[in-house]
């Protein structure tokens, strides 16, 4: 049996009501979780006769399945049945109040969810509509016309419809309900404007007022309406729907409440408004709602509506009980110190206010107990180096690549990961792994092996959907090659621009792909010009082509899969090639199932966003499969895919000033002079302001400077993610210098390494 530390020992003495558990990195909240949940069993707080369950809420399939293992094995302990619990994700969650509402009618096949590749195709679909309709104002807010603007803007335009439309539901507001508003809409105040007349002026809008606003309400509406004609909801519709069901049928609420007794909601800190709401009707206003989570692990606020100001607010509640699970056995003392003395600095030094006030939560992290089942490993193991190069593009990538194979080599029983700040510094490093062939596990997204094998299977498809297009046959070999296809190769690399024109150039292509004989396939191209050995190539690639052609009559993702067995399930081929080929063969589907009328050539245009990297391929990752990282093989991920995971030895690449931004003066990404400033905090601060008054942005900031707060902070709970994820050898490093954008540009310290170097300094 195992000893409980008095943290948990308290949580355990937990009967009923609303509890608040604020949980350190590593300090076992999934074993506390389920430990209670086995408990509340064991004491007859249910009654699993009677259907009665503990209900668990959690966000992976792959913390679903470890629940249910953990809560089983205490059980077992106890010589207890295994029932009486339901572990499921919020998504599942939803769907089954639904189904339950509608008498057991509302499932999968009757309520569509769309997944996160169908929503993005919608709404690109939607601003491509509302594009088209009003080109005009569109182009209005542009400097210029020229393509890469157009291009750019374009982009911009979808990522803020996808913001505001996320920001919108988790408040609950309708398009229609938006427009309504905007006709009668109060004026942004302005600088001059006092505090007490802000936001009191009802005229209806001037000119030129609420430009982007409505234009975002607009795009919303046509993103919903092409929602209901497809008989379908996204995320966020699923829930708000659920809420719906439960503030208006008392008798749901009733009668889920009796089935659920007890509601255990995990990774609290990234709860989103609509599933506190949802979650808040579920177990009524006296119910049984335990909240676990680490407000100083929250890093989805700025691409999500989570925010850990909710799960704050949470444990301040004056009906809550407020518990800390402080103590953690993952890192050394030494590495446990780096990461306090980081947050002790924020919260008081930091050089911009609102950072300091709303960063972190004032919670230490406590090595274990002396006799605790999981020590801490000794400082006599641990070590932290902090690096500065000259360069990041020439020294820092390439050195920290050689360093993680040389520390795999010296312990080859120690795990090891390579976090970087972006998936680009990431592609960059695992080239030079890739060079010097050491075993790793690529947890990056939309890799750019993902993009060339999209590309692959992108050209063949264009080539069956226009077999007499010259350059889609050119495209084709020119896929097969960077794939290293045996298709494709030719005799010498420097022939290769002269064989592309050679094809481009075939003036009867029928006779190329489907020839009598060689004789043929010779006068189909220019004469005198082809070689011997080009005619060897055109004939090596042509019979790899030619059979292709006799799948056309296949389901297109059927088609896509035997391309897949085509290109990938031959020889040795590199690691989930045929898995991410399958993956595309899934998402042409879903495309085909979304647009019925679709044919290969349609499909073709919407897989090209893949093939060019402008959109991205719903690929699951290990993490969501529940990875686990093995002993001698590096593991290389983004600070954000890394949570939840930990090592024994942890690279953390690119801690400098442009990732961690110092002060609000520092430059950010998103934002667009010629937007003057950031569209998306703006139109949704406009948003928030318009329908309750209230812009939700920082006293004295603008929007655009409020979303810099919330980006500084979210940043440097990434880094103390990062730190807290090293069991014994933590690396950090940075460069004074970068290439951005093929420019040469200074890159300033992040302010906090400062504060690292100073507590090395004491320690050491």
């Amino acid at each position: 049996m195992f000893q409980l530390r008095p943290a948990q020992e308290k949580i355990l003495q937990y009967e009923h009501g609303r509890l608040a558990i604020s949980a350190v990195p590593g300090s076992g909240k999934t074993f506390t979780l389920s430990l209670l949940a086995a408990q509340l069993i064991e004491n007859g707080r249910i009654d699993p006769h009677a259907d009665q369950q503990i209900l668990i809420v959690t966000y992976l399939n792959a913390s679903v399945d470890t629940f249910k293992a953990r809560i089983r094995q205490r059980l077992m302990e106890r010589d207890l049945p295994t029932i009486g619990f339901d572990v499921r994700t919020l998504h599942s969650l939803a769907l089954e109040i639904l189904r339950t509402a509608h008498g057991g009618d509302a499932g999968e096949e009757t309520f569509v969810v769309l997944d996160e590749s169908q929503s993005s195709h919608f709404l690109a679909l939607a601003v491509d509509g509302w594009i088209e309709s009003h080109p005009d104002l569109w182009h209005a807010f542009l400097p210029d016309n020229s393509p890469r603007m157009k291009a750019r803007w374009r982009d911009i335009t979808e990522q803020t419809a996808r913001a505001f439309i996320r920001a919108a539901k988790n408040e609950r507001y309708g398009p229609e309900e938006i427009r309504y508003a905007i006709s009668g809409a109060r004026h942004w105040p302005q600088e001059s404007d006092s505090p007490e007349s802000s936001g009191q002026c009802l005229a209806p809008p001037q000119e030129g007022e609420w430009l982007l606003l409505k234009m975002m309400a607009e795009i919303y509406g046509r993103y919903q309406s092409i929602l209901h004609r497809q008989g379908a909801h996204d995320f966020d519709d699923l829930i708000w729907e659920a809420t719906r069901l439960l503030e208006t049928r008392p008798g749901l609420s009733d009668q889920l409440r009796q089935r659920w007794p007890y509601v255990l909601e995990d990774e609290a800190q990234d709860s989103v408004p609509l599933q506190e709401l949802l979650l808040n009707q579920l177990t009524g206003s006296d119910g049984n709602w335990v909240r676990v989570g680490d407000p100083n692990q929250a890093i989805t606020s700025t691409f999500t509506a989570a925010h850990p100001r909710y799960f704050n607010a949470f444990t301040e509640r004056e009906d809550v009980v407020s518990l800390p699970l402080p103590n953690s056995g993952r890192c050394a003392p030494l590495i446990i110190g780096a990461a306090n003395a980081m947050l002790h600095w924020v919260s008081d030094n930091h050089p911009v206010p609102e950072v300091r006030a709303t960063t972190f939560r004032r919670q230490d992290i406590l090595p274990t107990p002396p006799g605790d089942a999981q020590p801490n490993p000794p400082d006599s193991e641990a070590d932290i180096r902090i690096k500065v190069f000259k360069h990041r593009e020439d020294e820092e990538l390439p050195r920290i690549a050689q360093l993680g194979p040389l520390y795999a080599h010296k312990f080859p029983h120690h795990t090891l990961a390579i976090l970087v700040p972006t998936n680009q510094i990431g592609y960059q490093i695992a080239d030079y792994l890739d060079e010097a062939k050491a075993p790793y596990d690529n947890l990056l997204r939309s890799s750019g092996r993902e993009r060339e094998i999209a590309a692959a299977m992108h050209a063949l498809l264009a080539l069956l959907a226009e077999p007499l297009n010259t350059k889609a046959l050119v495209n084709a070999h020119a896929s097969l090659r960077d794939l290293g296809h045996p298709a494709a190769l030719l005799p010498a690399e420097d022939d290769l621009n002269r064989f592309y024109s050679l094809l481009r150039s075939a003036h009867r292509p029928e006779s190329l792909l489907f020839p009598w004989d060689e004789a043929e396939t010779a006068a189909s191209l220019p004469d005198g010009v082809a070689t011997e050995d080009d005619l060897t190539a055109v004939d090596r690639f042509i019979r790899f082509i030619r059979p292709l052609f006799e799948l056309r009559a296949l389901p297109i993702d059927d088609l896509a899969l035997t391309l897949g067995d085509e290109l990938f399930a031959r020889g040795e081929v590199h690691e989930g090639d045929l898995s991410l080929a399958y993956q595309i063969a899934t998402l042409l589907r879903r495309w085909r199932d979304m647009e019925p009328d679709w044919r290969l050539p349609d499909l073709v245009n919407e897989l090209e966003e893949v093939a060019t990297g402008r959109r991205r391929l719903p690929v699951t990752t290990p993490t969501d499969l529940g990875y686990e990282p093995q002993p001698g093989r590096i593991t290389l991920a983004t600070q954000h895919s890394a949570k939840g995971l930990e090592w024994d030895a942890v690279f953390l690449v690119g801690i400098d000033g442009f990732w961690i931004p110092g002060s609000l003066e520092a430059p950010f990404l998103g934002v667009h002079d010629f937007l003057g400033g950031d569209p998306t905090a703006e139109v949704v601060a406009q948003l928030r302001y318009l329908m309750a008054g209230e812009a939700g942005i920082y006293s004295g900031r603008s929007a655009t400077e409020s979303a810099h707060i919330d980006i500084i902070s979210e940043r440097l709970r990434l880094l103390y993610v990062g730190i807290t994820r090293a069991r014994r050898y933590l690396h950090i490093s940075r460069s004074r210098a970068t290439r951005r954008y093929n420019r040469e540009q200074n890159a300033e310290p992040a302010t906090v390494l400062g504060v690292l170097y100073q507590y090395l300094k004491r320690e050491t």
